[in-house]
């Protein structure tokens, strides 16, 4: 992929994509794809980076005997070009070698039941404009997101029982199925586990699991009372660290994002409440809040 950014840097050096965009358009794939959806030059130009990169990944593809020297980022998933919003986007699903549902391995699940991970996104309730824009945020970070291309997650907050922890099931399979390794940890019993294991090697490779794994889901935050240690030793560096490098990051809660400071905070005083502040300034950077009013539809 290096040579794909480096000649997308050459052309757009000239500021001449013409002709780059006649090159691409000689693979029948990509010239049947641009009149079936009738792209238009500027289309073109804007989505050229992903046409490339869907180029030369069906070059590797086609070239590969099996999963053992599958050259590709995603291993065993193969790219496909599709739409969304008018814009051109990459999609991936597992190549004639991936006979495995390789996705399931790509999750770690900590203190949520394994069938919590059946959900699936093709069974998202679309009734109510929450759940629709929502939905619409999903596709975009589906469709869009890449480590060269960082994106917030989301801060979902509504009532117990509306889906929350669904929907972000369904995302993390979804996300798994590109390839992210996807941490996903129910935080009230993460946080009753590492009150205990104070003092423990185990504290600090989890703490680290949680810093530096590509996609974080801390369902239901602020569900399990707080410590000081916790807050300020555990879920702050977390989230810093997560803030710093750009890595996606989704909430569930039933609170409201604003009112993790009042949850975050032991005390009134002004040295409490400034704690609790960085770390709601901390998910605010990481993730887009969007309120879930509506129940699914059973």
């Amino acid at each position: 992929m290096k040579k794909i950014d480096n000649y997308l840097q050459n052309f757009n050096s000239k500021g001449n994509p013409d002709e780059a965009i006649d090159k691409l358009l000689e693979d029948p794939i990509i010239r049947r794809f641009a009149m079936v959806n009738d792209l238009k030059h500027e289309t073109i130009v804007d989505g050229i980076n992903n046409l490339m990169t869907f180029q030369e990944g069906k070059r590797i593809c086609e070239d590969c005997h099996g999963l053992y020297e599958c050259k590709l980022v995603h291993i065993g998933m193969t790219p496909h070009l599709s739409m969304y919003n008018n814009d051109i986007c990459l999609d991936y699903s597992p190549c004639k070698y991936n006979t495995n549902d390789v996705s399931k391995s790509k999750i770690n699940a900590y203190y949520v039941p394994k069938k919590v991970f059946n959900a699936d996104l093709s069974d998202y309730d679309m009734i109510g404009d929450s759940r629709k824009i929502i939905h619409n945020y999903i596709m975009e970070f589906l469709n869009k997101y890449s480590p060269k291309n960082p994106m917030k997650g989301m801060y979902l907050s509504g009532p117990y029982g509306n889906g929350k922890t669904y929907i972000l099931a369904a995302l993390a399979n979804e996300i798994a199925k590109k390839g992210y390794k996807v941490t996903f940890v129910y935080y009230p019993d993460l946080v009753r586990e590492l009150k205990s294991s104070i003092g423990s090697g185990l504290l600090e490779e989890k703490i680290l699991e949680l810093k530096t794994t590509e996609v974080l889901i801390l369902d239901d935050i602020a569900g399990e009372s707080n410590t000081a240690f916790i807050r300020d030793e555990v879920l702050g560096p977390i989230l810093q660290h997560r803030v710093l490098d750009e890595l996606p990051t989704f909430f569930s809660s039933n609170l409201k994002m604003k009112s993790l400071i009042d949850a975050m905070a032991l005390t009134k005083e002004s040295a409490e409440q400034a704690k609790a502040v960085r770390v709601f300034e901390r998910v605010r950077a990481l993730a887009k809040e969007f309120e879930l009013l509506e129940k699914p539809v059973r």
